[in-house]
């Protein structure tokens, strides 16, 4: 069969002219699909440097913040008594006696033969709570003392367990027990509807025992203490509002006076500081990886000689040139913070930082948090490269838009 391998008289070969066509097309493609390649990896680098801006701008907000430069610590002497802290706390000492915790109410029927035996169908049981909280909870088939405690404990929202104790003879008790201690949620009536084999068993009325099926078995009552010879009373074993940024927790009875110690933490500044320095270093660490040039392998990384990432990089090393008008601590150098001229990477001087943390707390604050500190700074800077008007996110978009 023959084959066309010329066109007429000129001597082209066709063949050959389709291969070079092929060959063009195949060049076009190639650098085509490269440069995809590296828009995408470009846009992927940014996303690497909005991760470690981000790092910084988070450290530099909590060392910035005023709950962290006057952060504290609580020590208790003796058993008793935990202390948890949080803002608003100041140094002090405070003595607190411990005179009554706090308890919930529990209430108990009278004994009953079986757990198992049915007592009547369906109904429905209405708890009210001193508080004015009421709950209604509905019977099912099962109304023994097993279907009556799953029914009790299946009601979302009730402030009540129910269990049975067995006596080992042949006797068993249902116990209605509060979640919550103190007087306010104490149980105050029980009111049986449609079922009058279990109202027997729990109808209750505190203002009338003597008309009441279940009995108190444990009163409900509000703890009492005395913080610096003054009453304190809490419906919870747990005091937040007594002392301003304290909690305070009972866990029992005290026979004698335990000191609660509030003194400055300088160790949640100095944490913060080192959490800064990291993440500070880690974005430098990241612009260098993706800015690096190869000289022996003649090979850039994602970001070689790009002009947004350089801004970057400046942008926030100048937030770093804080500087107070007054204290004896007024720079960061003098406050053990320097920045290596090689790597651009910061260094801490851990004995410097202490002492000025310990003896200058109020010029390691004016550094950190002041109008014109660290902090604010590295925000406002922070600001104008993250977020939709950011720098990242306008030359991510631009890159963007030239795939498309």
């Amino acid at each position: 069969m023959a084959t066309i391998s010329s066109l007429g008289s000129s001597g082209l070969e066709l063949e050959g002219i389709l291969e070079k066509l092929q060959a063009a097309e195949e060049k076009k493609l190639t650098l085509i699909t490269a440069r995809q390649a590296s828009y995408e990896t470009r846009i992927s680098a940014y996303s690497k440097i909005q991760a470690a801006v981000e790092a910084v701008q988070k450290a530099a907000a909590t060392l910035g913040s005023i709950d962290t430069l006057s952060a504290v610590k609580a020590v208790v002497s003796g058993d008793g008594l935990s202390v948890k802290t949080a803002a608003g706390a100041v140094p002090g000492q405070y003595t607190v006696n411990i005179d009554k915790l706090a308890t919930a109410q529990n209430l108990q029927s009278g004994e009953l033969d079986s757990r198992t035996d049915k007592h009547g169908t369906g109904g429905s049981i209405e708890i009210v709570q001193k508080d004015g909280t009421t709950t209604t909870v509905t019977l099912g088939e099962d109304t023994s003392l097993n279907g009556i405690v799953k029914a009790i404990n299946g009601t979302d929202g009730l402030d009540v367990r129910a269990t049975v104790i067995s006596d080992g003879n042949g006797k068993h008790y249902l116990m209605l027990n509060n979640k919550t201690e103190g007087t306010e949620a104490a149980v105050t009536r029980i009111t049986v509807s449609g079922n009058q084999e279990v109202a027997d068993i729990l109808d209750f009325d505190a203002a009338n025992a003597g008309a009441s099926n279940l009995t108190v078995q444990l009163a409900a009552q509000k703890a009492e203490l005395t913080i610096n010879g003054i009453p304190v009373v809490s419906d919870t074993n747990t005091v937040e509002t007594a002392i301003d940024g304290l909690t305070l927790t009972l866990t029992k009875q005290t026979a004698a006076p335990l000191t609660v110690t509030v003194s400055s933490d300088p160790s949640v500044a100095a944490t913060a500081v080192n959490d800064f320095v990291k993440a500070y270093n880690g974005l430098q660490t990241t612009i260098a990886d993706l800015t690096a040039f190869d000289v022996k392998a003649e090979k850039q990384s994602a970001l070689t000689g790009d002009g947004t990432t350089r801004n970057i990089q400046s942008a926030i090393a100048a937030a770093l040139r804080v500087a107070t008008g007054e204290g004896t601590v007024r720079t960061l150098s003098q406050l053990g913070i320097t920045t290596d001229p090689k790597t651009g990477s910061l260094k801490t001087d851990t004995e410097k930082l202490e002492a000025a943390l310990r003896d200058n707390p109020a010029d390691v604050a004016r550094i950190f948090s002041g109008p014109f500190g660290l902090g604010e700074k590295v925000k406002l800077a922070t600001e104008q490269i993250l977020g939709d008007e950011g720098s990242i996110k306008i030359r991510q978009e631009g890159l963007e838009e030239t795939l498309e």
